[in-house]
């Protein structure tokens, strides 16, 4: 049996983690076996403390992992916000562009049809 393995789904994982931890004696001259003396204690908190840093450590790697996952993000992200942002960029010189036009050909078409009517008017002005 591991006890350094702990097992969530296990009802009874605590109980078999800290008796093959303390490995508890009967507490040492005619004490009851619910008590431990201060070496089999200061052991037992010296193996606790010992899995603690263990499990630390791997928190730290996995800390690790997740801000260069998070970089990662990051990185593609302002990638992906750069490419979009230079085609709006491109789309809006475009629409710029199209309205520069739009704006000649309304004014050509209007002058093709003010100076006629205005020719016609004074023409007609002038005969009375």
């Amino acid at each position: 049996m591991r006890a350094a393995t702990l097992n969530n789904h296990d009802p009874n994982w605590e109980k078999r983690f800290f008796t093959a931890q303390l490995k508890t004696t009967d507490g040492g001259d005619g004490m009851d076996g619910q008590y431990v003396t201060r070496e089999e204690f200061n052991t037992a908190m010296h193996k606790v403390n010992q899995n603690f840093t263990k499990v630390e450590a791997r928190f730290d790697v996995t800390d690790q992992k997740i801000d260069k996952l998070d970089q990662k993000i990051e990185n593609r992200s302002d990638l992906l916000d750069q490419k979009i942002d230079d085609r709006f960029d491109v789309l809006g010189a475009k629409i710029d562009a199209l309205i520069r036009v739009t704006w000649w050909i309304m004014g050509l078409i209007g002058a093709g049809l003010i100076i006629p009517l205005l020719t016609l008017i004074i023409h007609q002005i002038l005969k009375l």
